[in-house]
């Protein structure tokens, strides 16, 4: 594993805490940022039974967010910086949706796939410029989240704080 990945997991960590089952959060029960759907997928993958989320171990955290998110968001391939803020995206909100926050804040086709065209590009714009781009569109994101569902407005203060975060 790459040591870019090491320092962005230490910045992610800080925003996922111990386990938790909020009724209101989507993800349902949850412990270190793992959600128990996660959880169970990588146990099956690896030949090992299900076990509670509570009983993870932090060599399965480290192995399912290097694996899930920062191989899947095409973390490994991005400029210092925009590696880490699309991470905690990818974490937050899923790979797919992180994608598009990235194609936004360049200026591609937001299809949610981090291919040739939108690694291209991001390598060739300022990674500052990148950066501040994302989490605005990260933010504007997580305000519609709320429009839409009012029940998840507990939430918004905490996922903007994460998002200017990485600034």
């Amino acid at each position: 594993m790459d040591s870019n990945f090491n320092v962005a997991l230490q910045l992610i960590l800080r925003f996922e805490g111990g386990y938790v089952n909020d009724p209101a959060d989507k993800g349902g029960e949850t412990n270190k940022g793992i959600i128990k759907k996660v959880y169970d997928a990588y146990r099956t993958s690896i030949g090992k039974p299900i076990q509670s989320v509570k009983n993870i171990s932090d060599e399965e955290v480290k192995d399912i967010y290097y694996k899930n998110y920062w191989l899947a968001a095409k973390c490994d391939k991005l400029p210092v910086d925009v590696d880490t803020v699309h991470f905690d995206a990818a974490v937050n909100c899923g790979p797919t949706q992180a994608a598009k926050f990235l194609q936004r804040s360049i200026g591609v086709n937001a299809d949610g796939v981090v291919g040739d065209t939108t690694l291209a590009k991001v390598n060739s714009m300022s990674s500052k410029v990148v950066v501040k781009s994302y989490v605005s569109s990260r933010i504007d994101f997580y305000i519609d989240l709320v429009i839409k569902d009012v029940t998840q407005v507990k939430f918004l203060k905490g996922w903007i704080r994460r998002a200017i975060s990485s600034l």
